[in-house]
């Protein structure tokens, strides 16, 4: 089938291509009408992530997209609403920085939004709360290991304050068994060796909260821009275009497989070729103007 063979069928047809296009548009407006919109909310939110960090390596996706941030923001923008619905209306996207879209679909913006910031919020506290480490058990434990050393402190001086009651002529005078003297002597170190120990817990804790603080710096996260509920999925207009240029092309379509796939022979080339013999001559198409003209008719 040649161009132009197929551009005069496509004229002679035209009625199949017009009627494709209103149907899809009437199809897609009915669609339209009856369908509830729908709209996004997106927050932004920065997660630092060092990649030398090779000890707490962290995802800010993955924390964003866990059961525990959705408990949390469900009960945070105070609606009803079940983690698994909200995971699967949450998309995390994630550029080249540490620049995260945390995005919320509903069809209702108000809820959406709601979702959308809680999500960003919860999310960002769980990831510096991960990064910083169970501080609830290294607190106790730290408290534990304070006391321990406190009491033996206070045991070895009690021990020492006895021993110079109970002599309190001093160990170190002349004629006094040298035992005792001893005995002082140890009683001294031990209390001493207990203060150093003392003074040596408390500075390793300031260096280790120190590092603590660090290690969280460098996992920061926040929130740096408050959702906004936008139209998903284009406008009724934008649609209604969309259908009527499908129909369109579905029309063409129609016209193309009609032409291609018809029986019926209507050129004089196609009877040649059916035939095997040249076409003598050609009847025109008649009507009852023409007819009359022929015959002389008024």
């Amino acid at each position: 089938m040649t161009p132009v063979t197929f551009l005069r069928a496509l004229w002679r047809r035209a009625w199949i291509v017009v009627l494709c296009a209103l149907i899809a548009a009437v199809a897609m407006g009915a669609i339209t009408l009856r369908s509830q919109p729908s709209y996004t909310s997106t927050a932004t939110v920065i997660a630092k992530n060092p990649q030398n960090a090779t000890d707490r390596p962290l995802s800010f996706p993955e924390v964003a997209t866990s059961n525990t941030v959705a408990i949390r923001a469900i009960k945070a923008a105070h609606v009803e609403e079940s983690v698994a619905r909200l995971e699967a209306s949450l998309s995390v996207v994630s550029g080249k920085s540490d620049i995260y879209q945390v995005a919320i679909r509903d069809q209702d913006p108000a809820r959406a939004t709601a979702l959308a910031n809680a999500v960003a919020t919860e999310a960002t506290a769980y990831y510096q709360e991960l990064a910083g480490g169970d501080t609830v058990s290294i607190q106790a434990t730290i408290d534990q290991d304070r006391a321990d050393l406190n009491k033996r402190y206070l045991d070895a001086s009690q021990a020492l304050l006895t021993f110079d009651q109970e002599h309190p002529q001093g160990a170190g005078a002349k004629g006094v068994d040298p035992a005792l003297g001893a005995r002082r002597l140890a009683l001294a170190l031990a209390q001493q060796a207990t203060a150093n120990a003392v003074l040596n817990f408390e500075a390793g804790i300031t260096q280790g909260k120190l590092g603590q603080i660090t290690t969280i710096r460098n996992f920061e996260a926040h929130v740096l821009d408050r959702a906004a509920p936008i139209p998903s999925g284009g406008t009724k207009v934008v649609l209604l275009a969309y259908a009527v240029g499908l129909g369109l092309l579905l029309g063409i379509a129609l016209v193309f497989c009609l032409e291609y796939f018809r029986r019926s022979i209507t050129r004089p080339e196609d009877a040649e070729a059916y035939l095997g013999a040249p076409v003598v001559g050609v009847i025109p198409r008649g009507n009852a103007a023409a007819m009359r003209r022929s015959a002389g008719a008024p």
